[in-house]
């Protein structure tokens, strides 16, 4: 759910082709996020995977 012109939690997002990314903010209405492997030990080992290309 949104309100105004950000999503009631603040995502910030620079995945410019994704199709829920809006002026560098998520605009999904839920944010799913899972490590690479096992476990993820810094940010490089969290992916997205609410991530839809932008156009399907």
């Amino acid at each position: 759910m949104q309100t105004g012109n950000h999503p009631r939690m603040e995502v910030k997002c620079h995945v410019s082709n994704c199709h829920y990314h809006k002026s560098d903010y998520c605009h999904a209405d839920k944010i799913e996020v899972h490590p690479k492997g096992k476990q993820a030990h810094t940010s490089d080992d969290a992916l997205c995977s609410t991530f839809i290309l932008e156009g399907r």
